[in-house]
Order: structure tokens, then C-alpha cells, then sequence
């Protein structure tokens, strides 16, 4: 299947704060049901452990938080320090701290952070769950450049496979929807109506499922990626697999240096340890 890059509701920035909630605490609510990411858990925190700082997390295109309000908890217990996680978004709401399962470990960041921009600078791994889909390749590389330039280790998970075998689910969204809206938390009236009542909840959330599908990269594509970016000192490790019925493609990246890269005119004195990229499953 060819990658279409097609519109979604999730990212116009012209939908209101309500309706974006619609789509974004039904993904959370779908991660804490199937626990998909759970599988890579070591992964992260493999690519934690190389990161120059290794108590902090930042999370890219956050929404409401996704699948850290139940892995930052279980990750935690994986280490000997606390772990904090710092939740960004471009379209950040003060709302979402409010709600927060877990205040004192998950951080809302005040103000708009774009996952492309350098300028940023926020030292942690950097993570995007369920998000990546969304950037064309030139932005997606734009993303990963900018964990590499700053030298941290970065983690993509989605759960989402563009394989045929996804088909089911995507015409199972709707039904999906219905059932678990009850669920989902925080529990609001205006969600129920525009669930059961005037149908926008089940509308949006398939349409972008369906994209987000036609949308994601597969693993040998994030691979080559990774590749492109000329980064001997980094480790890549990509691949694909099915949880609890729920589809899952990632890519993490992690320095094997303390040290950021050196410059090019200073590289010649400089071995750098061999940074193989892996496909698994």
C-alpha cells in the first residue's frame, strides 16, 4: 500500500478545544484498554538510559496525554530514580493538568511546542505516540534530525500498521466508539450527546483512524529514515507487532556517545561506537 498523507480533524487547528478532546481521550482510553505499548517498555527505557538526562521525558503532540497517564507508572518502576514526564503539544490546553491521573509525574508544558523546530530545546528522551503519522517525510525527518542535533534519544510508537490486516479494525471503529465512550475519563455530558445523540464523536474519530491508517510509515521506511540522517553514533532499532489486538509500529533511536557528534572538521580524531539499525518484530 502507498502512503497517502491526507487530512485529518485531530491536527486542524481550526477545530474547537471540545471536538479535539472527542478524538483525543478516546486514544487515551484506547491505549489504557489494550496496554499495546507495554511490549517496549524495555526499549524506552534501554534508549533512557542513554540519554544525557535520564530522569526527564518529553512528549511530543501530546493531546490529553495518550499512553503515559498508565506507562510513565509502570516505566518508573524500572529505575531507581522518578521518573517526570513533560507533556507538549502545539496546541496545548491548561485544562488537561487539571485532569491528569498522575499531577505530580505528568507535567503539561505552558506553551505550544512544534516537534520540527530546533529551537526547542528540551532535554529528555523525546517520545511521539500515535502522533508521527501526522508529518509528511520531509517534517518527519525534520523530527528526528531534531532529537539527533540535540543529541537525545527519541521513541515512535504508533498503534496503527499499514497492512491490509488493519482493515477490520478500521470498520470496526465506529462500533468501537459507541462502546467505549462510557469509559472514557474525565466523564463529560457533551461527549455522550455528541456520541449517541448527534453522531460527531463516531464521525471524526473513524475518518482520522481511517487516515491515520492510509498515513503511518512502516518500520522499513522509518529505518531508512533514521539512515538518511548520517548518524553513526546512534542506535536505531524498528519493527511491528500485534498486542492484544491492537496493531503497533515504532522506531527508537538512542546515542551510544555521552558526547554529542563532532563537527566535521573536528570528526577525524573521533571513533565512533558502531550504531547497527534493526528491524524486529
Amino acid at each position: 500500500m502507498r502512503r497517502l498523507q491526507l487530512f485529518e480533524f485531530n491536527e486542524a487547528a481550526w477545530l474547537p478545544g471540545c471536538l479535539r478532546a472527542l478524538i483525543t481521550d478516546y486514544l487515551v482510553c484506547l491505549c489504557r484498554v489494550t496496554r499495546a505499548f507495554h511490549q517496549r517498555l524495555p526499549l524506552l527505557a534501554e534508549a533512557i538510559r542513554h540519554a544525557p538526562r535520564q530522569d526527564r521525558i518529553i512528549d511530543l503532540c501530546s493531546g490529553t496525554g495518550g499512553a503515559w497517564h498508565h506507562l510513565a507508572a509502570r516505566l518508573d518502576r524500572m529505575f531507581s530514580h522518578r521518573l517526570k514526564v513533560v507533556l507538549t503539544d502545539l496546541y496545548p490546553n491548561a485544562s488537561y493538568q487539571e485532569a491528569s491521573s498522575d499531577p505530580h509525574r505528568l507535567k503539561f508544558h505552558p506553551r505550544p511546542i512544534d516537534a520540527t523546530n530546533p529551537e526547542d530545546q528540551l532535554e529528555g528522551l523525546q517520545t511521539l505516540f500515535n502522533a508521527f503519522h501526522q508529518f509528511p517525510p520531509a517534517q518527519a525527518s525534520l523530527v528526528l534530525k531534531r532529537a539527533v542535533d540535540q543529541n537525545q534519544p527519541i521513541a515512535i510508537m504508533e498503534m496503527l500498521q499499514r497492512r491490509w490486516a488493519m482493515l477490520p479494525l478500521i470498520v470496526l471503529t465506529p462500533l468501537m466508539v459507541l462502546v467505549l465512550t462510557p469509559f472514557i475519563r474525565p466523564f463529560r455530558w457533551n461527549r455522550l450527546l455528541l456520541t449517541y445523540l448527534l453522531p460527531l464523536a463516531p464521525v471524526m474519530i473513524s475518518w482520522d483512524s481511517l487516515v491515520s491508517w492510509l498515513r503511518c510509515y512502516r518500520p522499513e521506511e522509518l529505518l531508512k529514515m533514521a539512515q538518511r540522517l548520517d548518524a553513526p553514533h546512534y542506535r536505531w532499532e524498528a519493527g511491528s507487532y500485534w498486542y492484544r489486538g491492537a496493531p503497533v509500529t515504532y522506531l527508537v533511536g538512542y546515542p551510544l556517545t555521552s558526547e554529542a557528534p563532532l563537527s566535521a572538521a573536528g570528526q577525524a580524531g573521533a571513533v565512533a561506537a558502531p550504531a547497527a539499525p534493526r528491524a524486529g518484530r
